[in-house]
């Protein structure tokens, strides 16, 4: 779908405008415009990596985008070997919401052998995700009993529960409604952002949210466009994946985004070892993420991308702040002299 400029700015306002236009007009004309942002409409961002607690040494890389880049929001596994590497780092970063990042790729928090109908035959590594989202042959009771052991070990090492749940439900399956349960038990919401979708031919549709959390305005962003490059077998196509152009090029059409809402997108970023390289997520582009982990790293601590930001009056903020109204983050960069600081 082509919108005209315009039409752009009427939807968006100038500041939200310069999302598409920044790179495809002179760089003092992009600049001209997010100044005339200031009293005008802003878009808001929640920046969220993915994947932490993958290993420990993928952790340094993921913590590098909160330490150096523009992460706000670590979507954390419970069940990997740098999940208490992962914990014991957030809990020392306060403006830093943390997901549950129910992937269900290690090991059982409990003895596997009290778990039977979550591992895999072979050995005691859990079931791989897209299988037991879908699985009618787990035992409840264990689904239940693990997924309580995973929120009880975030409790202990980070002092409280997480931030928010998966995005969405698993359907009506028994890991589904172990997950469901287990974060009404512990207060964590689940369901609160709509997804959207982007169609071959450019139409976009919202998925359905908790009317609990309607007004929040909270879309994740369509996933392919991010990840386009990588989801191919061409070596050639691979080299080409660069998450600034997902931003740069506007892939997720920004300008027809709800006025009022808070978007986000995740990223993988991390450094990789032998867990991440072989004895993690075996799903059918997993070898493709891989590469991609190091580059995430690279471009969320990087210059363009806060330019990006600035130019553009991005207001980056975390997953309690678009959910209860707090503006922890934007305080947060406020405190520490950041320029991507946005004010009011």
């Amino acid at each position: 779908m082509k919108t005209g400029r315009r039409e752009f700015l009427e939807t968006m306002g100038v500041g939200a405008a310069a999302l598409a236009v920044s790179t495809m007009v002179p760089k003092a004309v992009a600049q001209a415009a997010a100044a005339g942002a200031a009293g005008g409409k802003r878009l808001k961002m929640i920046v969220r990596i993915d994947d932490v607690g993958y290993s420990d040494v993928c952790n340094i890389g993921a913590f590098e985008t909160v330490a150096h880049g523009v992460a706000c929001s670590c979507d954390t596994m419970f069940d990997t070997p740098g999940t208490v590497d992962a914990f014991e780092r957030l809990a020392k970063l306060p403006w830093i919401t943390v997901g549950w990042h129910a992937h269900f790729w290690g090991t059982p928090v409990l003895d596997p052998k009290e778990v039977p109908s979550m591992v895999i035959k072979e050995g005691d590594r859990i079931r791989f995700r897209k299988d037991l989202r879908t699985a009618t042959d787990l035992n409840s009771d264990e689904v239940l009993k693990e997924c309580r052991a995973q929120m009880d070990r975030c409790v202990k090492v980070l002092g409280r529960a997480p931030d928010t749940g998966p995005g969405e439900g698993r359907g009506d399956t028994p890991l589904g409604k172990a997950m469901a349960q287990v974060c009404r038990e512990f207060g964590v919401p689940m369901n609160f952002a709509s997804r959207q979708s982007i169609a071959k031919d450019g139409k976009i549709t919202f998925s359905e949210v908790d009317p609990k959390w309607a007004g929040r305005k909270l879309i994740t962003l369509d996933p392919g466009p991010a990840y386009k490059e990588l989801y191919t077998d061409s070596v050639t196509e691979l080299e080409k994946y660069d998450p600034y152009n997902y931003y740069a090029e506007n892939r997720a059409h920004l300008d027809q985004i709800p006025e009022g809402s808070v978007v986000e997108q995740s990223w993988h970023p991390g450094y990789v070892d032998y867990y991440v390289y072989r004895l993690g997520d075996y799903g059918p582009y997993a070898r493709n993420f891989i590469p991609s982990r190091t580059k995430d790293v690279e471009t969320l601590c990087s210059a363009r991308m806060k330019t990006w930001i600035k130019e553009n009056r991005i207001e980056l903020v975390n997953y309690r702040d678009a959910l209860y109204g707090t503006n922890e983050y934007q305080n947060h960069l406020r405190e520490i002299g950041s320029d991507l600081y946005m004010g009011g």
